[in-house]
């Protein structure tokens, strides 16, 4: 009988089921990897959740970014990484993790309440470093439209503005048609002034996600790294005015400027913290966010 069977199948159905083997075969390999792949990241960061309650934290560090550097970071990832440094007392990562996480999810409460309180630790920090000066230890007070421009740059998310945006367009599109097809004047009115008021806010709200994404890719701001840090009025140079200008780690400054060698490497920063705290700084004890 299996011989009959074999004898009734044409060369050309031979090829198109070896064909169509081919093309299913990889697929079924990608996603056997893929489940590999997802149940190893999945064991690790169960590991690393154990350790972590087990008090744990240089273990939970350690199997943290292992899961990180193997498939890659997330909102509760970069959050969980940052508490186990801050268990460890690390400011300047965990700091760098918080503020990750936020770019990634401006909205996350979490991410902004731990954010908020880690602040607070590194300004008392601070304080206690002046040594009976009274220097500013946080950011100076913004503008109104830099209070606005934070918000929508960094406090709501990229993807937000962008779905809104979308979402107008199509709503303008609808009043196009309307314009187009309608016969009454009043409906005609409706569309073609409700599509440029539409058409208006859609392109304010495309804006906003720009000043977003360009927000999310900001390199001129950094964390500093070194457990304490000396500002200096010029690189390699640390002048009378300098002294007592010392920052602690976890220190979130702007990056004003920065030094290379005759390689192209970044060697120093320039950096600001307020207009008390300007100066200069190794660039091995910045870290980029």
């Amino acid at each position: 009988m299996i011989l009959k069977v074999r004898s009734k199948i044409k060369p050309s159905q031979m090829k198109n089921k070896i064909v169509s083997i081919n093309k299913i075969l990889p697929l079924l390999l990608i996603a056997l990897f893929s489940g590999c792949f997802t149940a190893a990241g999945s064991t690790l960061t169960a590991e690393a959740d154990s350790a972590y309650k087990a008090k744990d934290y240089e273990r939970a560090v350690q199997l943290y970014k292992s899961v990180a550097d193997e498939h890659g970071t997330s909102v509760a990832l970069l959050y969980d990484l940052g508490n186990a440094y801050f268990h460890q007392g690390d400011y300047g990562n965990a700091m760098l993790c918080y503020k990750r996480a936020h770019r990634l999810d401006p909205s996350s409460s979490e991410v902004n309440a731990n954010l908020t309180y880690l602040t607070s630790r590194v300004e008392d920090a601070n304080k206690a470093e002046q040594k009976g000066k009274r220097f500013k230890t946080g950011t100076d007070e913004p503008s109104f439209f830099q209070s606005v421009h934070k918000y929508v740059a960094e406090d709501v998310s990229s993807n937000f503005w962008a779905s809104f945006a979308a979402a107008g367009f199509i709503i303008f599109v609808g009043c196009a048609a309307l314009y187009i097809f309608s016969r009454g004047v009043v409906l005609r009115k409706i569309g073609f002034f409700g599509g440029i008021v539409v058409l208006g806010v859609s392109i304010v709200l495309l804006l906003f996600a720009f000043m977003g994404a360009r927000a999310y890719h900001n390199e001129s701001e950094g964390v500093l790294m070194a457990f304490k840090t000396t500002l200096q009025t010029e690189p390699g140079k640390e002048s009378e005015q300098g002294k007592g200008q010392v920052l602690t780690k976890g220190t979130v400054v702007q990056v004003l400027s920065e030094e290379v060698d005759a390689e192209g490497n970044v060697t120093w920063y320039k950096v600001r913290l307020n207009s008390d705290y300007i100066g200069w700084v190794v660039a091995s004890d910045l870290q980029i966010i």
